[in-house]
């Protein structure tokens, strides 16, 4: 990604938003290279790309909808970054808004490497 412009990686940002809101993990799935890892907040790392679709599903399951709106995305050799607000929409149909930074290591335009630094414990209220 090193050539890239930072309007590319804002597309390229774009289209894996577009997968993620859609809740079809598989459409995520088509992202990500074979061995990928993926940690999100504090929770455990997941590796490989068919473990992230089943993590991904099951998460989905104890929402309603997902949608992210990307307010800045920066992009210097294989990694970009991006800075977003997430709009989450509970099964109750309340919604919340949160911000949150991705991080993710690029290779062969799929993400090898996805980190979301986020704090989704208002999310889910005791």
């Amino acid at each position: 990604m090193s050539t890239e412009a930072p309007t590319a990686a804002f597309e390229y940002a774009s289209e894996v938003y577009e997968a993620v809101d859609s809740t079809d993990e598989q459409r995520l799935a088509r992202f990500l290279t074979e061995n990928c890892t993926f940690v999100y907040g504090n929770s455990e790392p997941v590796i490989g790309r068919a473990n992230v679709a089943e993590s991904s599903k099951k998460f989905m399951a104890l929402i309603a909808g997902i949608e992210h709106h990307l307010l800045d995305v920066w992009a210097f050799e294989d990694v970009i970054v991006s800075r977003l607000e997430v709009t989450y929409t509970r099964k109750d149909g309340s919604t919340l808004t949160l911000p949150a930074v991705t991080i993710w290591r690029v290779r062969s335009r799929q993400i090898d490497d996805y980190r979301i630094y986020i704090d989704v414990t208002p999310l889910f209220p005791h």
